[in-house]
């Protein structure tokens, strides 16, 4: 039987740049999760998986990285070393207070987990959809101009849709529905880029991204904690082949590739 989540009191109340949209779950637990959301994501992203760790007895943070769930010219005003220094500063702070820390990230976020790790000591790392090519079914020619084009077209023009008017008052209404029934994870107020992300992916925030991408595959010799890696064969961006970079470069003793159908 799952065991009920409720709100209390405990160590991740004190995190260093905690910010409101963060999420927590307390356990009483000697043991921390990490999370990691993708650029232009927010916590809510991380927030199904974090429940069920938390269900499991496990103490639970999913972080809000820098210039996220605000404004998109907050966004612009930081880059991969921002997120780098804030993940960083955060899982010292756990170490500390934890017997056991895991950290995991999807997409950028599990290439922040990766790097982090050489910084922090951690005892297990999760990667989900990692992204180093983007390679997806869905991912047209023009990607390899980066950085002088935009992310993919239909793919914003997907996002945009969502943003659109009768959109946003449907998305409005189910997330009215869930804040109601999880109010200890959302709280009704929350802007929109909090708990849906930004719709696009501005050109200096591409170029951060390759640059993070470029630092850590440059040190992926160096990641050592047991890892975990979760890839879709047929992601719309991101395909099969990160994941086995990952698991084929990293020099973990403990390490497993998981790739995942009709997903």
């Amino acid at each position: 039987m799952s065991r009920q989540l409720t709100t209390r009191p405990g160590p991740l109340d004190e995190m260093v740049d905690r910010q409101p949209t963060d999420l927590a779950f307390h356990t009483d637990s000697h043991t921390l999760v990490y999370l990691i959301h993708g650029v232009t994501g927010t916590p809510t992203e991380m927030g199904y998986l974090g429940r069920r760790l938390a269900r499991h007895g496990w103490d639970v943070y999913a972080t809000t990285l820098p210039g996220h769930c605000t404004r998109l010219r907050d966004l612009m005003r930081t880059s991969e070393e921002d997120w780098l220094t804030h993940v960083k500063a955060q899982l010292a702070f756990a170490r500390e207070r934890y017997d056991h820390l895991y950290v995991a990230g999807l997409s950028a976020g599990g290439l922040l987990a990766l790097d982090s790790s050489l910084t922090v000591n951690v005892d297990g790392l999760g990667v989900f959809s990692p992204t180093f090519f983007y390679d997806g079914w869905k991912t047209p020619w023009t990607r390899a101009l980066l950085p002088f084009v935009i992310k993919e077209r239909r793919l914003q023009a997907h996002k945009r849709a969502s943003y659109g008017s009768v959109s946003l008052l449907r998305r409005w209404i189910m997330g009215l529905w869930t804040r109601m029934t999880h109010a200890a994870d959302q709280a009704i107020s929350a802007p929109l880029a909090a708990t849906m992300g930004y719709p696009i992916f501005p050109l200096k925030t591409l170029t951060n991204i390759d640059r993070l991408s470029t630092l850590v595959r440059r040190r992926l010799g160096e990641v050592t904690a047991p890892t975990l890696i979760l890839q879709a064969r047929e992601d719309d961006i991101t395909g099969p082949r990160n994941g086995e970079l990952v698991y084929n470069d990293i020099a973990s003793l403990q390490k497993l590739l998981i790739l995942l159908d009709d997903c």
